[in-house]
């Protein structure tokens, strides 16, 4: 099965979720790959998704989260959705969930959206969905990461972007005993929030979170410094991939040889069979790939402008194959794939 969790074009019900049986042996014979076609498989309820996670184990089981809508599931590959989330009435943005790989029936949802209205902090779901617990974390405003330990459904990493005016709630934050504590394992100040993290399930001690510029300088005219508004070309940006190699206890900056200066909203994404070593990084400048660990870096195909964050990072992504390291998708107001290692896209 193939996790794809990315943001998507405002105005788009699209979820691209990929779920593959395992192969009994040798590759897909290419005639029968090639009847494959993408289709829309909702949920229909209007606007965008902006978080989504499968359930290891359990074939046709979905989770999409949305920006001013709830959770949504399915349990039949795409063909229905129903609600699961209606009974929180205090927040219905959704910046991030993931399932657990180790208990399927345990779901967290960190609410608000990157881009959308504040949530509340962070939820858990011991049914699959069924009830929900608050778990706190109230004054993150906006969640854009959640990653749970594949091993132990206790130990989750929330990624916090933080409100909108400077605050100390923002960062990364850990805890070992499904929610009940939190300790901030990241906090780069009150104005430098997490964006994305990412971890491969076959090292999952090793873990990669981009931050960017979330806690704006206020203007005396409005208190908040209009969205897009143009910023120095040496300004502080905030943004930054950071490593942690004991499952989010600790954090380093990497800044190694090739990476770009960048801002905005990056996406990353970690291949498995690869130690941990092979990463990809998404910018508003392209798409750049390590190949060993973040210390050093290059550009993929700088003359493809398509690769690349749109909107400055308002629609994001890149993913890759759980099998093959080779295979990555990027994902912006529309999608690529490259079977290369990130030489060479095309659109799907």
């Amino acid at each position: 099965m193939i996790r794809l969790t990315s943001c998507l074009a405002f105005g788009t019900t699209i979820t691209l979720l990929l779920g593959l049986p395992t192969p009994v042996s040798g590759p897909v014979p290419a005639p029968l790959l090639s009847g494959l076609v993408w289709r829309n498989v909702g949920p229909f309820r209007g606007g965008r998704i902006s978080a989504t996670a499968g359930a290891i184990g359990e074939v046709g089981t979905f989770y999409a989260g949305t920006p001013a809508g709830g959770v949504w599931k399915t349990t039949s590959a795409g063909e229905t959705w129903f609600p699961i989330f209606d009974a929180v009435t205090t927040v219905s943005s959704i910046g991030a969930l993931d399932v657990a790989s180790s208990n399927p029936n345990v779901v967290y949802v960190g609410t608000g959206q990157a881009y959308g209205n504040d949530g509340d902090g962070v939820y858990r779901s011991a049914d699959a969905g069924k009830t929900w617990k608050h778990l706190g974390l109230d004054a993150t405003k906006r969640i854009g990461a959640v990653i749970v330990d594949p091993r132990n459904a206790d130990v989750v990493l929330v990624g916090a972007q933080g409100g909108r005016a400077k605050d100390e709630a923002r960062g990364v934050y850990r805890s070992t005993d499904g929610g009940v504590t939190w300790t901030k394992s990241l906090y780069l100040g009150d104005s430098i929030g997490v964006s994305r993290m990412a971890i491969a399930a076959d090292r999952p001690d090793v873990v990669f979170a981009t931050t960017r510029l979330t806690g704006v300088p206020p203007t005396p005219a409005s208190g908040i410094t209009p969205r897009g508004t143009p910023r120095p070309p040496d300004a502080p940006t905030g943004a930054g991939l950071f490593k942690s190699a004991n499952g989010g206890g600790t954090w380093k900056e990497l800044t190694g040889g090739g990476m770009p200066r960048f801002s905005g909203m990056a996406a990353v994404a970690v291949a498995m069979n690869t130690d941990a070593q092979r990463v990809y990084l998404i910018t508003n400048d392209g798409l750049y790939r390590s190949d060993d660990g973040g210390t050093t870096w290059r550009q993929m195909d700088p003359s493809d402008k398509r690769i690349r964050n749109a909107q400055g990072g308002y629609n994001c992504g890149v993913l890759v194959d759980t099998k093959n390291p080779d295979i990555v998708y990027t994902f912006a107001t529309t999608s690529y794939i490259s079977t290369d290692g990130g030489n060479t896209f095309t659109g799907f």
